[in-house]
């Protein structure tokens, strides 16, 4: 068998160097200027940013030194390294660490009582507790040097990084026994990793006019609207600030429970929605609508007085619970031969050639369950719970994985979507007591948004070793190095910063401090009963989606996707790009059914160099936003 090549130590090295650069980027702009979402993105922004840049020293070396300095794969390692380690160090995870970690006891106040509600369960080893480290988090002007900062900080970082790392292992573990399954055999289409695929891969791709043609479109918005941002005299083109809505025009009831329908056009959505499967674009801006008729019916009907309806939250839970069973399912004889393989029975595989064995990443997996008891019960919380919330973490982490493999949305928040909520409907607060409750809330963190994950970035980079037909085996302690150099810097950058420029403007941060412990106060204090018909919701959902990948397998002409039921219901970002989706759906269709495969190819270039003017120049602003110490423009919001 030909020897496939590796991964170099230099690509790895580099990568871990970058990665406290990156922490420290995300750390002002994500948190204290908080004009730019770098990392919320399914193709993160400034992992593509330093991609581009890392590409052309890499060309300016080779041209030089007339030898190679760094394989395609070894750039596009980089890119994986620093895209899985952000997704969980960055602004929809470590970033809302930030803030649960100290709030509960600034915010304290006699009005909402947190004091006797809840402070005596809080852990010490999770919290910040101590009043001048408190008090000077939110008010800066200080430096983390100070003794009695550090030991306040010691137990709570060494107790998260614990948690993280280890969570960050099991997702990689259960990516390498899904690895051949969605990779090799279903072949899966990865839309997310075609614009770094290209840029490393293509011969001639970064000379394509086509590409600079539409690299040109999006960095000139860029640029013009940055110049308005400092000089309100410039002309803004109007892109992204919701002034064409089409909700305007329904007025009457019962059409007004439509709400708001803004068209807006960001470049870099209007690119990566073109990468998108028609099917699933389809699918998604048709449950988009589905969703506004929801409202109208429930208008119509008289059910708008029933608390939550619609149930987006609910509908969401169950389709990606629904995506998770029918990925199971779908690969029952691969998990079959991967059973055999664990116990050497007869049918066993060989899977030398993954990226670490199977039986290892089994043990590695239920070594992390036994952490994950022994961690939550040490803060009190109990074995049953404690198994069903992290049995429904790495279920809609499956899902998420397989829906951002198939479809590759351009974002996808999908708020009111967490373990917590469902055991809450399921259960009550009552019978899951304050220690299970707290614990929820110190938990909610990495369970708000669903919008960074790291676990599609893993299966992306093994998805980009199979293209580059590289062998994978050392993917697996980069990207665990890279997470663990990306914690550590976390750990000492975040509070450095926050102690210098202050708490108390970081607007995500602060939210998610809020949403955490108000929350907790809620249950604590209103004791809320099993909810019969959210549950009745969510299994509904569940069995809604069956039937949708039903009709897929059944029927190929079958049009809708239960991964665009899951964006198009959901009450997150799909407001904001639901227009670009339906935009590139229709051109998309057009090029298809009139030119044909080789049109469609031809113009693909263009949407890409959408993507990549908006992320440059809004780099550069981000970046500039630094050094001038205020708020720039931003390409996201």
């Amino acid at each position: 068998m030909k020897q496939r090549p590796t991964i170099s130590i230099k690509a790895i090295l580099i990568g871990l160097m970058l990665m406290p650069v990156t922490v420290y980027l995300a750390a002002l702009e994500e948190m204290i200027w908080h004009s730019l979402h770098w990392t919320s993105m399914s193709l993160p922004q400034l992992s593509v940013f330093i991609l581009i840049v890392l590409l052309g020293a890499n060309h300016t070396l080779q041209a030089v030194f007339k030898r190679d300095f760094l394989s395609p794969m070894d750039l596009l390692t980089i890119y994986a390294m620093l895209s899985s380690s952000l997704a969980f160090t960055a602004h929809d995870n470590m970033v809302c660490l930030m803030g649960v970690l100290p709030h509960g006891f600034w915010f304290a106040t006699p009005e909402n009582d947190w004091a006797n509600l809840f402070h005596q369960y809080l852990p010490e080893w999770l919290t910040i507790r101590h009043p001048a480290a408190v008090r000077d988090f939110y008010k800066g002007e200080s430096s983390f040097w100070n003794p009695v900062y550090i030991s306040s900080w010691l137990r709570p970082a060494l107790s998260w990084s614990a948690l993280v790392l280890v969570l960050f292992f099991m997702l990689l573990c259960l990516n390498v026994i899904w690895r051949k399954q969605w990779i090799e055999r279903e072949r899966l289409a990865y839309p997310i990793i075609q614009i770094p695929l290209e840029i490393t891969q293509t011969v001639g791709f970064l000379r394509n006019r086509v590409l600079w043609l539409g690299f040109s479109v999006a960095a000139t918005i860029a640029i013009v609207n940055g110049l308005n941002f400092l000089y309100p005299t410039v002309p803004r083109i109007p892109i992204k600030e919701g002034s064409y809505d089409l909700g305007r025009f329904f007025t009457e009831k019962p059409w007004n429970a439509i709400g708001s329908m803004p068209i807006r056009f960001y470049p870099f959505l209007i690119g990566l929605s073109f990468l998108i499967p028609l099917d699933m674009t389809f699918s998604t801006w048709f449950f988009y609508l589905f969703r506004k008729w929801e409202r109208v019916f429930g208008r119509i009907v008289g059910w708008e007085s029933i608390p939550r309806y619609p149930f987006f939250g609910e509908q969401a839970t169950g389709a990606l619970l629904g995506i998770c069973l029918l990925a199971v399912y779908t690969s029952r004889q691969h998990l079959k031969q991967v059973f055999r393989t664990v116990f050497a029975m007869k049918g066993a595989v060989d899977d030398s050639e993954e990226p670490i064995r199977y039986r290892t990443a089994v043990i590695g997996f239920i070594a992390g369950v036994a952490f994950l008891i022994f961690f939550c019960r040490s803060f009190g919380m109990s074995l049953v719970i404690i198994l069903a919330f992290f049995a429904l973490y790495f279920a809609i982490a499956t899902a998420l994985t397989r829906m951002r493999a198939e479809l590759g949305p351009p974002l996808h928040a999908i708020v009111l979507v967490n373990p917590q909520t469902v055991l809450i409907e399921a259960l009550g607060t009552r019978s899951l007591g304050t220690a299970n409750l707290t614990m929820f809330a110190l938990f909610y963190w990495f369970n708000r948004f669903n919008r960074s994950h790291p676990s599609p970035h893993q299966l992306e980079a093994f998805k980009l070793a199979e293209r580059t037909q590289t062998d994978p085996k050392r993917l697996v302690p980069a990207l665990l190095l890279a997470m663990g150099v990306g914690v550590i810097a976390t750990f000492v950058i975040y509070p450095y910063t926050l102690y210098k420029y202050g708490a108390s403007t970081a607007g995500e941060l602060l939210g998610a401090g809020w949403q955490a412990y108000n929350n907790l106060g809620g249950w604590l204090q209103y004791s809320r009963p099993v909810d019969p018909i959210s549950s009745a919701v969510t299994l509904g959902s569940l069995l809604f989606t069956t039937a949708l990948m039903w009709m897929r397998m059944r029927f190929v002409w079958w049009p809708l996707h239960p991964a665009g039921y899951v964006l198009g219901v959901s009450s997150g970002t799909i407001d904001v790009y639901w227009f670009a989706l339906f935009l590139c759906w229709a051109i998309k269709y057009a090029v298809l059914r009139f030119g044909g495969v080789k049109s469609y190819r031809k113009v693909l270039p263009f949407f890409m160099g959408l993507v990549l003017g908006d992320f440059v120049i809004g780099t550069y602003w981000g970046l500039l936003s630094i050094i001038v110490g205020t708020p720039l423009y931003t390409t996201w919001f």
